[in-house]
């Protein structure tokens, strides 16, 4: 069995409001951030716009990873948060981005 702390971003967002193309360059973005925000190389990261929406934010990244990974949560999403930001400054990312970092306590089997 394998086993790793390794987060999964999944980013949804309104392709109404922000284009792929900017959805593409966050994915790449948070891929990294998350990497060195955690410490932890291996970050996969999804992005897709949902067909059906109600009452959502341009932007939402979820961040889950294992709970045993994570020693302080609000230092962890205050760096995470301030790179975002630092990013959406640099690349003039104009979307407000609503950021969820979730411990999970999971198993998972790779490659069966």
């Amino acid at each position: 069995m394998y086993t790793s702390p390794m987060p999964m971003v999944n980013i949804k967002y309104d392709a109404k409001r922000v284009p792929d193309s900017d959805a593409i360059g966050l994915a790449t973005a948070i891929q990294k951030i998350v990497a060195e925000t955690t410490g932890i190389p291996e970050v996969f990261v999804y992005a897709d716009s949902p067909k059906v929406q109600a009452g959502t934010d341009p932007v939402e990244i979820f961040v889950e990873m294992s709970a045993s990974a994570i020693t302080d949560i609000d230092g962890l999403v205050n760096v995470t948060k301030e790179k975002i930001k630092e990013w959406k400054k640099e690349f003039g990312f104009k979307h407000p981005i609503t950021l969820t970092i979730t411990p999970m306590n999971w198993k998972f089997e790779v490659g069966i």
